[in-house]
């Protein structure tokens, strides 16, 4: 069975499970999700075997009959993954994704006593359900505008976007306005990289230099990413200059002229070519995320040119 992680923390139920596979990109999502789920072993009074490997005939300690869970950080072609002895022994499987789990992915995927956890950059709709929930559960409200602004500009990283949402519980009677959300949690810089797309008329080496001053980290270009694909959708489902306007985030009121001269060069076709390269991008960026910086600049290079073209 395959849950969304930030669905499967939500839903805090029982863990049932012989065989857990948490992996993916985000390397602090899979060790705060691997510390959650070990946690709640531990309560069940699960012995924690981290030795590396599955053995069957351990029961705990000498004096007890105690369950127990293995916690693997890698898998090899000799890794026992049956174990055969309903809840009694569970395996847990905690890595970055690789191509050595591929297969035991797929086939964990199709069973209902085993569950994976891929653990990517949250989308729009995972951050939204994350930020939602968090201000339910802490009795915080916002306004409309502030909270959208909010889902838009926090972390992507759910580690990273949870740090962001307990500064806001520390000062939640004071939030009245955005300005209050960007000195909570201190997303300022996050501003600029909301508006990097406003300068892609620029020529290649302003281009360079304002990439390089604000894609910091993988976080840092998936949100530049995802405010990408947000005026790209805006552009392509407006009719009129007029309609695209009026879908523009009002905090973005500056950029409305540099907007309408992008709006102006777009068609369909450009629109096109550039989803494509999006698709190819998160594509390699998900196989080699240590790569990100550079494949994230050549993509930036490569939208202005077929904006241009």
């Amino acid at each position: 069975m395959k849950i969304k992680p930030e669905i499967f923390l939500l839903q805090k139920n029982e863990i049932n499970y012989n065989q857990i596979l948490i992996t993916g990109s985000d390397e602090s999502f899979i060790n705060y999700l691997t510390l959650c789920i070990v946690g709640q072993f531990k309560k069940n009074n699960y012995l924690i075997d981290k030795s590396g490997s599955v053995n069957k005939e351990l029961t705990g300690d000498l004096f007890s009959e105690k369950k127990v869970l293995f916690l693997l950080k890698d898998i090899t072609p000799k890794t026992n993954m049956e174990t055969g002895d309903g809840l009694n022994h569970v395996v847990l499987i905690s890595c970055i994704n690789n191509k050595k789990i591929n297969n035991l992915k797929l086939q964990l995927s199709k069973s209902k006593t085993s569950l994976v956890l891929d653990c990517y950059p949250l989308n729009r709709s995972g951050k939204e359900l994350v930020v939602r929930n968090f201000l339910e559960e802490n009795n915080i409200k916002l306004k409309d505008g502030v909270f959208w602004y909010a889902v838009e500009n926090l972390e992507n990283e759910y580690v990273l976007l949870k740090n962001q949402l307990t500064n806001i519980l520390l000062f939640k009677k004071e939030i009245k306005s955005i300005d209050d959300v960007e000195s909570f949690v201190f997303v300022k810089n996050k501003i600029e990289i909301n508006k990097i797309f406003f300068h892609i008329l620029k020529n290649n080496e302003t281009l360079v230099n304002i990439y390089n001053k604000n894609i910091y980290s993988i976080s840092d270009f998936y949100i530049f990413l995802n405010n990408l694909k947000l005026y790209l959708k805006i552009i392509s489902e407006s009719l009129t200059r007029e309609e695209a306007l009026s879908k523009l985030p009002k905090y973005l009121f500056n950029e409305k002229e540099k907007f309408l001269n992008i709006y102006k060069l777009l068609n369909k076709q450009k629109i096109l070519k550039i989803y494509k390269n999006i698709f190819k991008v998160e594509g390699l960026i998900r196989k080699n995320s240590e790569l990100y910086f550079e494949i994230g600049l050549r993509f930036f290079i490569n939208t202005k040119k077929i904006i241009t073209s």
